[in-house]
């Protein structure tokens, strides 16, 4: 089925939610020295009375850095109930206001303890949009896309990374510089609201809630008018999975992690998401520019942005394999990837050779877009029955939110040499267990 300009625009307001997941994220990675003081060429901004920098600790600014990730995995938590409430769209335009709050707090901030406060409540945001993105695309996706659909997730994460990368190579300076940076998160979070305006409701969740004619609608309106036999093929092929669901009660994210009858669904599910941190990346996305900084002080920024732009561009051609490659090989392909490639940055910091760390890094990264970055996103949808799809992408967001949360904080603590030889250990060991534990799929 090809794809309609209509469900195009609809799959990219959906995902401005990622963008901004991946935006804030990184949002203090490149501009660290400029607003913690450790560059002081500006004035005070004396107009509104706002510090052109906050002085801060290696351990405020770790905070500052890691509340995002707890504010992340409440929003996570929050989001299974909304979205089964209010539905998909509903959703996503309340939660476009924590994002625009939590960026004008961050961009108007006079304190750390504001800045960390405006983190927190874009993270909220942030998680909720973790969840909600990913099943709403997938269920406005064409059946035969819904991998290629799918990567949108982490494409848009990837697109907010670097948009953010690149604005602070050019915004890296104390003053009104750097926090243009954080008026930009609060700028597309009020866009977002508007043009999910109008987009339609997910055709499945309005199945699930017995609104049939509705699902016909939205599925007319994102298929084309030229589809319209596939439209009532997609509907009846549909129609025993949405009875069942409105047979059966959705499944609480308590239930799903506690019974028997879930838990190889939530072992791979959350398992995948957990080690989707804990083998590093946000230690590249959240402190790239200060790993890289020590040996290649002149162009440490350029090359993370490098590294992002590369990020992105692997994952979306990877995603035209997501329909016809393995989850299972691709997922152990890029996990051995990653660990190895740890190792051999850790080797490079150690031996002070800043090729073969700069190197490293590159294909660290490149490692992860082939495979540990979006596929643990599709997984919930590929491996749960639909009442607990909500429920699976929920906890699976929270051990995510967990583990970004001690990388965030630990790594700035911590040797940069000892950090990589963790994750490369873990990496390999995961790359085993998915080989081994895991049911191709």
């Amino acid at each position: 089925m090809s794809s309609e300009p209509y469900l195009l625009y609809t799959v990219a307001v959906i995902s401005l939610g990622t963008f901004q997941f991946g935006y804030n994220m990184a949002e203090l990675n490149e501009p660290r020295e400029a607003m913690t003081c450790a560059v002081t060429t500006a004035l005070p901004i004396s107009s509104i009375s706002l510090p052109p920098c906050l002085p801060m600790a290696s351990w405020h600014y770790s905070l500052a850095t890691s509340i995002f990730a707890l504010g992340g995995l409440l929003g996570a938590l929050a989001s299974a109930p909304m979205t089964n409430t209010y539905g998909r769209r509903k959703t996503l335009i309340l939660n476009t206001t924590g994002f625009i709050l939590g960026g004008l707090l961050k961009a108007l901030t006079p304190s750390i303890a504001v800045l960390t406060l405006g983190r927190f409540i874009s993270g909220l945001s942030a998680g909720a949009a973790a969840v909600v993105v990913p099943l709403y695309v997938n269920e406005v996706a064409p059946p035969d896309a819904q991998g290629k659909f799918g990567a949108f997730t982490q494409i848009s994460i990837n697109v907010g990374i670097l948009s953010t990368q690149l604005l602070g190579l050019f915004l890296s300076r104390p003053g009104w510089p750097w926090r243009i940076i954080m008026a930009v998160g609060a700028a597309t979070g009020a866009a977002q609201a508007l043009l999910l305006l109008a987009c339609p409701e997910s055709p499945k969740y309005l199945s699930s809630i017995g609104d049939r004619n509705g699902a016909r609608d939205a599925l007319a309106r994102l298929r084309g008018p030229s589809h319209a036999g596939e439209i009532e093929a997609e509907i009846r092929e549909a129609e025993p999975l949405t009875e069942a669901a409105a047979e059966e009660p959705k499944i609480s994210t308590w239930t799903f992690v506690t019974s028997r009858a879930h838990r190889k669904g939530a072992l791979i599910v959350c398992g995948l998401m957990f080690a989707q941190q804990l083998l590093g990346i946000n230690a590249v996305i959240f402190h790239g520019v200060s790993v890289l900084r020590g040996m290649l002080p002149n162009a440490a920024g350029s090359i993370n942005v490098l590294i992002s732009a590369a990020n992105l561009v692997i994952t979306s051609v990877a995603s035209l394999f997501f329909d016809r490659v393995s989850h299972k090989s691709l997922l152990t392909a890029s996990m051995a990837g990653m660990g190895t490639f740890a190792l051999l940055l850790a080797a490079g910091i150690w031996a002070s050779v800043p090729v073969l760390s700069a190197v490293a890094c590159f294909m660290f990264v490149s490692s992860f877009s082939i495979g540990l970055g979006p596929l643990p996103w599709m997984v919930a949808s590929k491996t749960v029955r639909y009442s607990a799809v909500d429920a699976a992408q929920a906890s699976g967001l929270v051990v995510n939110w967990i583990g970004t949360f001690i990388v965030a904080f630990g790594v700035p603590l911590v040797p940069t040499q000892v950090s990589f030889v963790a994750f490369g250990v873990i990496g390999l060991a995961s790359a085993a267990a998915v080989w081994w534990g895991i049911d191709a799929y």
